[in-house]
């Protein structure tokens, strides 16, 4: 690496992830909750929920909180979404410019995730739980084995964490130590606002899944907004609940606009608003007139502490480990120090990039990806042509469009510019002993930047750092998907015979993966769910073997591995694919497959290759046998 060439930023980049102080840990230790507090103060919550109550004379009537003041800092001071989800990306209907968007919350961590796996923005189904609150006698905040518990829940223990989390910032405060509540009476206080949070995290849950669908979405058509036609729909809902109407979305945009140099034009401009979110604000608007302020202050105060706590002290970092644990069997978190090392490289992969990116890839490794990329395009192409499901107008098309398709390989091409990586950080400051405020700073400089993107010209840049391994296709930009044309806009370009050859096509796969049965569960996988990913698999596998077999045309006979030289090519190349997806899955983590868009990783295999002719051919694999059924599922 070439850190002692790093610009100054990246200098000091390096210190923190480099040369981490001595016993790092500690120093955050030290510290305590002060960075969360400061924060806090900063974003109008207090140092606990009120809703715990430590004095005897408060009154919940009278209290006021202006839950949307605080949802937009905590917006544009670390860049969450809390009740109200924005955001702004290329419009689908002209890819060269942006648009604004608004609907549930999608940003819902903005920080690194403390465990080894992808990160998701998305909260998992949440748990309804009744707990009764006397059964917990003892929040002991030294005690991170969840005594007292084990006779109930997983989930119901995870949800206790709650109750210890604001123990402890209710134990850090003064207000406490001059409090006349006794431990017990305190800790019942506590029980019954986590009972209060978990209740309202349903609701609002209920309120983001409402009428979910698994119908793809309807680009072409979602719906549009000025502010105030936006304002008008969800006053009629609120109204309908016999609550106060607020001007809720013209104070949003404008609050979270302050910290911007892009100044809108809330008469003219429109707001990408989907049905769903369409009827989410509405109904959060609702929800929100008739739900008392000090609830929504401990809503909104839980949210902002739990993205926080676990880069703070080891105690608070302890208690959601825990946590985790109970959710997840094969959780794993690793070391302080790599958490912090992993961190820099999610917040600032551009700074360490840098440091392994050089001339050579440019011009000697990036050439030969672009051949092999163009093998693929041309393999796909020659797919495209061999399909007699689709019309000639459709092929024309989708030529078109595999021609104006833009690889981003390796780093960007003004990486190495003098002055540029400095220019991409601009406005981010970092101390080797300031964890949090760290990622504060770097978010709070990248939302601006974002926001700033606003009105301007939407160009095709890189979606995720260098240093992320992956290869992936963008929303729209040439995405594979029918739905976006050869400039990523989403207007029709598959005619209606085609689109109907195509669906007729994927009952197929429906079909195919819906019979893959998981004893361990006792439940089947979800063919339709799991439909765009299946197709990806199986026409990803197809356009390579396609791109291999031309590319032996025109080099000839590949050099054998070691070990390896009694395998042709083709039996190398499945070998390889089946390795890929190879691994354990525990019955946890398969039901979290069973959730997600992809099938389980086996059946990643067995279904792709189950359809794949030349495996059965390179195996020799019985006609009629498991491995080369008489029916196989092909779109490309």
């Amino acid at each position: 690496m070439r850190l002692q060439h790093l610009p100054l930023l990246s200098s000091r980049i390096r210190d923190t992830l480099i040369d981490l102080p001595p016993h790092f840990s500690e120093k955050l230790d030290k510290r305590g909750l002060k960075p969360i507090f400061d924060v806090l103060a900063s974003l109008g919550l207090p140092l606990f929920p009120t809703y715990i109550n430590i004095t005897e004379d408060f009154d919940y009537s009278t209290y006021n909180f202006d839950w949307l003041e605080t949802v937009i800092k905590v917006k544009t001071q670390i860049g969450m979404d809390v009740i109200i989800g924005f955001d702004i990306f290329a419009d689908p209907k002209n890819s060269s410019t942006y648009t604004l968007a608004m609907g549930t919350p999608e940003t819902t961590n903005p920080f690194p995730s403390l465990q080894y796996k992808q990160k998701s923005h998305r909260h998992g189904h949440p748990r309804r739980f009744y707990e009764s609150h006397k059964k917990y006698s003892n929040l002991n905040r030294d005690e991170h084995d969840f005594a007292g518990m084990m006779e109930v829940k997983d989930e119901e223990r995870y949800n206790f964490l709650y109750a210890q989390l604001m123990k402890i910032f209710v134990s850090e405060s003064k207000m406490f130590k001059d409090s006349k509540l006794t431990e017990a009476e305190l800790d019942e206080n506590i029980i019954t606002a986590k009972d209060a949070y978990v209740s309202i995290k349903n609701d609002i849950y209920e309120l983001e899944t409402d009428n979910s669908t698994d119908s793809d979405e309807d680009y072409q058509n979602i719906p549009r907004f000025t502010v105030e036609e936006l304002q008008t729909h969800t006053d009629i809902n609120v109204e309908n609940n016999n609550a106060t109407i607020s001007k809720l979305w013209k104070k949003y945009l404008e609050g979270i606009y302050n910290i911007s140099d892009v100044i809108l034009d809330l008469e003219n401009d429109k707001i990408l608003v989907s049905e769903l979110d369409l009827k989410y604000l509405a109904q959060i608007a609702a929800y929100m007139a008739k739900t008392p302020p000090v609830l929504i202050e401990l809503y909104i105060w839980i949210k902002v502490v739990e993205v926080m706590a676990v880069h703070t002290t080891s105690e608070l970092r302890a208690l959601f480990e825990k946590a985790y644990q109970l959710e997840s069997s094969h959780y794993y978190s690793g070391s302080r120090s790599l958490q912090c090392a992993n961190a820099v490289n999610d917040m600032l992969g551009m700074a360490v990039s840098y440091g392994i990116a050089d001339p050579h890839f440019f011009n000697v490794t990036k050439p030969k990806i672009e051949i092999m990329l163009n093998e693929l395009k041309n393999s796909l192409a020659h797919l495209v042509g061999q399909a007699k499901w689709m019309d000639d107008s459709t092929k024309l098309a989708t030529y078109q469009k595999i021609i104006q398709m833009k690889s981003l390989i390796g780093f960007p091409d003004w990486l190495l510019e003098e002055g540029k990586l400095d220019e991409y950080y601009e406005g981010i400051e970092v101390q080797a002993d300031r964890h949090l405020e760290n990622m504060i700073n770097i978010i709070q400089a990248m939302v601006k930047k974002g926001f700033n993107k606003y009105h301007g010209i939407h160009n095709i840049t890189w979606a995720t750092e260098p240093t992320e391994v992956n290869a992936y296709h963008t929303f729209q930009h040439n995405t594979i998907r029918r739905y976006f044309d050869k400039n990523g806009n989403a207007l029709p370009w598959w005619t209606n015979e085609t689109i109907g050859s195509f669906e007729d096509k994927t009952k197929c796969f429906v079909d195919q993966y819906s019979n893959y049965y998981l004893p361990e569960l006792d439940k089947h996988v979800d063919g339709k769910k799991t439909l765009g990913e299946n197709i990806a698999d199986n026409g990803g596998v197809r356009e390579a073997l396609a791109a291999l077999h031309m590319h032996l045309r025109k080099t000839g006979p590949e050099r054998k591995l070691p070990g390896f030289e009694k395998f042709t090519s083709e039996q190398m190349f499945f070998l390889s694919y089946g390795n890929l997806w190879c691994g354990v899955s525990t019955s946890e983590s398969l039901k979290s497959d069973l959730e997600d868009e992809h099938a389980p990783q086996q059946f990643r295999v067995t279904g792709t290759l189950q359809n794949e002719a030349a495996f059965a051919k390179a195996w020799k694999c019985a006609p009629g046998s498991f491995m080369n059924p008489a029916n196989k599922c092909i779109i490309y």
